[in-house]
């Protein structure tokens, strides 16, 4: 299962679409590997905006027969981790999704990761329905996980920056 995880996770990578913009190749190794579980964000940190936005993504599996997903501290410590780093970067990627996959695999025994990203929607519907209205973000949005996480975050201009991920376990 360990050889098969990473080519799935890179699958996901090329079928999922980012947003309407480019990605940008770069992000930097972090020592990641050397947190505890206790430096993983809890869900206290967890924004009214972010709770929102994943009540509205539960809501739209519910009312199409799925389950709803359950709030996931480890994923939302590593969807922080990207959202800040696209911030950094002024673009939106899937820059070293493998690694903050394998690290979710590691820390929660997780069965599949996978992520949306997206900036520069006003409002947190808008950021719902341009994902809902690509194929490859909707499927991940409608796909068989358990658990998730949703980091925004606003940069210094004001735009919001969005990381969603996605467990199956």
């Amino acid at each position: 299962m360990k050889v098969i995880l990473p080519y799935l996770m890179l699958i996901v990578i090329l079928i999922t679409s980012c947003s309407k913009y480019e990605n940008f190749a770069g992000y930097e190794d972090t020592s990641e590997d050397e947190l505890s579980p206790l430096t993983l964000a809890s869900s206290k940190t967890h924004s009214t905006i972010e709770a929102d936005l994943f009540e509205i993504i539960n809501d739209h599996r519910a009312s199409i027969g799925l389950n709803k997903m359950k709030f996931e501290d480890t994923s939302y410590y590593y969807a922080n981790l990207h959202t800040s780093y696209m911030i950094s970067q002024e673009n939106i990627s899937h820059d070293k999704f493998t690694n903050r996959a394998e690290n979710i695999v590691k820390r929660t025994g997780a069965l599949f990761v996978a992520e949306n990203v997206a900036r520069n929607y006003e409002t947190i519907n808008d950021a719902f329905n341009g994902w809902m209205n690509s194929s490859g973000h909707k499927k991940n949005i409608e796909g068989d996980f358990n658990y998730s996480a949703i980091s925004i975050i606003e940069n210094a201009n004001g735009d919001l920056y969005f990381t969603q991920i996605f467990v199956k376990s």
